[in-house]
């Protein structure tokens, strides 16, 4: 999947997002977020809950997934490290989130 090269993506953790959070999450999307099928199912669930549409379900679950596995580069398929830099800059994450 393409990303845009600006998605709509808040840093969970100013939501108040934490690793228990995502965890919790995890469990209802049935995939943790750092294995294989996370975004896009994470993605079909979100985009129709109440103020999702799908590019907004795109940036929130590349979010929940950078924060789980601490980087952007799970979206770097084909990409240089340098060209996944550039297409997250704008929109960066907390690297770490506390734990409660």
């Amino acid at each position: 999947m393409r990303f845009k090269k600006y998605l709509n993506e808040a840093p969970i953790a100013s939501k108040g997002w934490t690793m228990e959070s995502i965890k919790k999450f995890e469990k209802s999307v049935g995939i943790k977020a750092d294995e294989k099928g996370f975004f896009n199912t994470c993605v079909l669930k979100m985009k129709n809950k109440d103020g999702f549409d799908s590019e907004k379900a795109e940036g929130f679950c590349a979010s929940i997934k950078d924060a789980k596995s601490g980087s952007p580069m799970w979206r770097g398929k084909g990409k240089s490290e340098k060209e996944v830099k550039q297409d997250t800059k704008h929109n960066k994450f907390k690297k770490k989130l506390p734990e409660k």
